[in-house]
This record gives structure tokens, C-alpha cells and sequence, in this order.
């Protein structure tokens, strides 16, 4: 019996508490059971640059491709690790792919730019430079069917 009101609390009453936080009020949360929670801010659709340049600089390359956007506000534990981090976003794609799949019915897009939006933590510029953003900023992105995290820049 205890075990299923475990169950339960987990199911139900954890990602509630994602609605409890300012910015996730009437917004779909999620919990994703590392002790971090949140909720979703927008699914839409961007375009990834890409730029190769030789070593020499004699010649570059760049490329355009659109790419759908997860955007979520991140709250509990919060993790610097890439590992840890990755492992977050692939469950994030995999949680919101369905939707993001309907969000772009009849686009073509090949990768998923996920953003993780920490509001209480300051930017240690770990992932985005400190003079661009107040607060903890994690962006990455995968393939199309959440496989494989890239992390910007760095």
C-alpha cells in the first residue's frame, strides 16, 4: 500500500509543485526525477548556422538549416556537468517530441535546439558568455529524434 501512494506522490503531486513556481503557473510541467523540475515556456522552430573555415582562412563554408526549439524554466537541483545536463535534455526532447512533431507538421527540420532556462542560479559562463545573460542559460541540440546532445560554442 505504501508503495502505491509512493507512485501516486511521484506521478502526480511532484509535478505539481512545478506549478507552485511564478513562471510555470498554467504551464505543462514535468519532473524529470533527478531532483530537478519544471515546466515548458515555448515549442517552436529556428534555424541552426553552421560555419566551417579552414585553418589557414583561404576559404569557409556556412550552412542554414531549420531545427524545431524546446524551451523550458528549470527549478531544484541545478548541475554545471555536461554529462549530467545532456542526460536532462535528451529527457526533455523525449518528453515534449510528440508535441514538438505536431507543433511542425509539414516542416523539414533535421535537429532540436533545447534551451534550459534556470532562473535562480547565476550565469557562470560555463554555457553562455556572463555579459549575454543574468541567469543560467543551458542551450544544446540533437537529432531529430533526441539522440546524441551538442553542446554551442564551447
Amino acid at each position: 500500500m505504501r508503495f502505491i501512494l509512493t507512485v501516486v506522490f511521484v506521478c502526480f503531486a511532484v509535478p505539481a509543485l512545478a506549478q507552485q513556481e511564478r513562471d510555470c503557473r498554467g504551464k505543462q510541467a514535468f519532473d524529470l526525477g533527478d531532483g530537478a523540475y519544471g515546466c515548458l515556456l515555448d515549442i517552436g522552430s529556428t534555424s541552426i548556422t553552421t560555419t566551417l573555415t579552414r585553418d589557414d582562412g583561404a576559404s569557409s563554408k556556412s550552412s542554414r538549416n531549420a531545427a524545431g526549439q524546446i524551451d523550458v524554466a528549470m527549478f531544484g537541483t541545478f548541475s554545471g556537468s555536461r554529462q549530467v545536463v545532456g542526460k536532462r535534455m535528451r529527457g526533455i526532447c523525449q518528453t515534449f517530441l510528440p508535441t514538438i512533431k505536431q507543433e511542425l507538421a509539414g516542416q523539414r527540420y533535421n535537429r532540436i535546439v533545447i534551451r534550459l532556462f534556470w532562473p535562480r542560479v547565476a550565469n557562470s559562463g560555463d554555457f553562455v558568455p556572463k555579459s549575454r545573460s543574468e541567469i543560467e542559460v543551458q542551450p544544446a541540440f540533437t537529432n531529430a529524434n533526441c539522440r546524441g546532445i551538442r553542446f554551442f560554442g564551447r
